[in-house]
């Protein structure tokens, strides 16, 4: 008697689809890259599924029935799901077993559909809702997990069209703003309006040189110019040192004099009527210091924390500095791994960007400190120059140095280069004036004298 056909919305399924992944790394790879923690039942399935993504991201093999014990811990409803999987495994075909997965997908994408658009219409809201149904037909129609699966160029040339001006259409007027800048207009010029959510740019940079300034820039100028809504993760330096910064910065005066309260009281009541007048807003997170190993997912948690707290998404994540992160593994790793390491992490980033639909922005600590090359104004650090930064580049949608010599310091300028950008020109160096002593980064007059 032949075994009857699965369910793919059964909890069988599930069951054979993870014993499956566990032995099959093609299988494993599908499962991370598509299964969302909202497509699973229950919170065991969901932590299986975040411990086994956290592995396979990190091995690039599915994890052994011992090592997910050892990840999952005391949540015995987890251990107890993988005894439960043990069960299932029956060698299942797996390319059967893509297609029972991928009607999953569609099957639980519906039903959320469903639920979405009735209660839509339960609050007259039937516009939405058929931009709702619209949103699913369109992605159900590109859907598929077939690796098999080709697409014609010319046969779907005016349809990828119509998708591709809907979707501007509807960002452009959409509520969520537009984030757009760098806050540097020659590099603004470059990119030319294209949106940076789900983009992560990289600052690289030697010791004192101003990482930390130029995060702080685009922190306050969104918030001033833009309106935007910034989440800093201080990961050096104290919590005080950033808040009383961005502080200085927002009011173009010395983060010395607000930190001593050595501001006239007028001039501190006039500026803060103008500080609260600004549409945007920058929140800063810092974490303790002392034997701190913080990680990816910290930052993705911090993210839903401020989402929850606020009632809404930040538009830009700032993080200073991305060399003191772990990946979302939480591994030790050795010395002799930080490489891995730091590409892990950067990976990491540039997903958790695209996910949450923010612009990320990282600076990193340049491990070249040899004072000779530096002041040789002909250098500029690329990838290729740090060791530990080899293969950083890759994850990463912009890599931007900042480059400066001992009598450029002395002269408050620096040379900014674009290392890599994937949407624009790249191999550019500008010079910028700063002037640091009033916490401004880029110094607009200045910048512009020495370009004449």
């Amino acid at each position: 008697m032949s075994k009857p056909a699965t369910n793919p919305l059964s909890a069988e399924f599930l069951y054979e689809l993870y014993a499956s992944a566990l032995r099959c790394d093609t299988l494993c790879g599908v499962v991370v890259q598509h299964m969302l923690s909202e497509y699973l039942p229950d919170r065991s399935f969901q932590k299986v599924q975040e411990v086994l993504a956290n592995h396979y991201t990190t091995y690039k093999t599915p994890p052994s029935y011992a090592v997910l014990t050892q990840a999952l811990g005391s949540d015995y409803d987890a251990v107890e799901l993988l005894n439960t999987f043990r069960e299932y495994d029956e060698g299942q075909n797996v390319e059967a077993l893509i297609d029972l997965l991928e009607a999953y997908i569609k099957g639980v994408k519906l039903q959320s559909v469903y639920a979405e658009v009735g209660k839509l219409y339960n609050q007259s809201r039937q516009q939405k809702a058929e931009e709702v149904l619209r949103g699913y037909a369109e992605w159900l129609a590109g859907f598929t997990l077939k690796s098999s699966s080709f697409v014609d160029v010319a046969r779907t040339f005016t349809e990828r069209y119509e998708q591709n001006r809907r979707r501007e259409q509807e960002e452009a007027h959409s509520d969520i703003p537009q984030v757009t800048r760098f806050y540097i207009p020659y590099i603004d010029a470059l990119n030319n309006g294209r949106n940076l959510r789900g983009q992560l740019t990289c600052f690289l940079a030697s010791t004192g040189v101003g990482k930390s300034h130029i995060a702080k820039h685009i922190g306050i100028r969104a918030d001033i110019d833009d309106g935007l809504h910034v989440l800093h993760f201080q990961l050096e330096g104290s919590e005080d040192e950033a808040l009383n910064a961005y502080s200085g910065g927002m009011i173009s005066r010395n983060a010395y004099y607000y930190e001593q309260g050595k501001l006239p009281e007028a001039e501190v009541q006039r500026l803060a009527r103008i500080v609260e007048q600004y549409a945007g807003s920058i929140t800063v997170r810092s974490f303790p210091r002392f034997n701190a190993r913080v990680s990816t997912l910290d930052i993705k948690n911090g993210i839903a924390e401020y989402r929850k707290v606020n009632s809404r998404q930040p538009d830009i994540v700032i993080i200073d500095s991305m060399d003191l992160l772990t990946d979302a593994s939480r591994r030790v790793w050795n010395a002799e791994h930080e490489r891995s390491k730091r590409i892990a992490v950067a990976n990491d980033l540039k997903d958790l960007a695209a996910d949450e639909k923010v612009w990320m922005v990282v600076t990193y600590q340049s491990t070249i400190e040899d004072r000779e090359w530096l002041n040789d104004e002909r250098n500029v650090l690329t990838e290729y120059n740090c060791s530990e930064a080899k293969g950083l580049a890759r994850p990463c949608t912009h890599l931007i140095s900042l480059n400066q010599s001992s009598a450029e310091r002395k002269e408050d300028i620096m040379r900014l280069h674009i290392a890599k950008s994937r949407f624009f020109k790249k191999g550019d160096t500008i010079k910028i004036a700063t002037d640091y002593d009033n916490e401004v980064f880029y110094d607009v007059q200045r910048t512009l004298n020495l370009n004449v």
